[in-house]
């Protein structure tokens, strides 16, 4: 977590933001914000998200370092994230490239991971639930995903997403543009 943490300062400071003025931006305290750049507090994915849109990036931007115009990114070479508050673990699935006009990971969510609350952002969402089940919550309807079911929707609405069941869920997940 203190790789997230260096990154979200080194960010914040290339954009000329103190950590007041990017708490204001975002609607946390400065302290938190801190604290996450420290490494002493884990941000749930959606607090995350609203921290990453402060400072005009995506959260996959976060854990990329490299522009690459690969076509292949072997399984062993993709990117990962993991996010221990929302129990969750992404593979980055496409290459960073600035002008790409979608993102695409798995998302490992693990029994009990969620999204920890709602988001929001423009474009829309697909998904594809390769193992387990997703209860996905949008603009207040729920709705239980089970192995084989896919989803899409317009991601200006709230929406949050949880595991619920007794096993890992592996999903493919898609933002057009990108947004996560």
């Amino acid at each position: 977590m203190n790789d997230l943490g260096d990154k979200l300062r080194i960010l914040r400071k290339a954009k000329g933001l103190s950590l007041t003025q990017l708490s204001n931006r975002i609607g946390s305290s400065a302290s938190y914000l801190s604290m996450v750049e420290n490494g002493k507090v884990d941000p749930s994915i959606s607090r995350l998200k609203r921290i990453a849109d402060g400072l005009e990036v995506t959260i996959v931007d976060l854990f990329q370092n490299r522009s690459t115009r690969d076509v292949v990114i072997r399984k062993e070479e993709r990117i990962k994230g993991r996010f221990p508050r929302s129990k969750t673990e992404i593979e980055i699935l496409v290459p960073h490239i600035p002008d790409k006009q979608m993102d695409a990971r798995l998302a490992y969510i693990h029994t009990g991971g969620s999204s920890v609350g709602d988001y929001q952002h423009p474009g829309e969402e697909f998904g594809l639930v390769l193992k387990g089940t997703l209860e996905l919550t949008v603009a207040g309807m729920s709705y239980k995903l089970l192995e084989g079911d896919s989803f899409y929707f317009n991601s200006e609405q709230n929406h949050h997403w949880q595991n619920a069941g007794d096993e890992e869920a592996v999903i493919v997940w898609v933002n057009c543009p990108p947004s996560f």
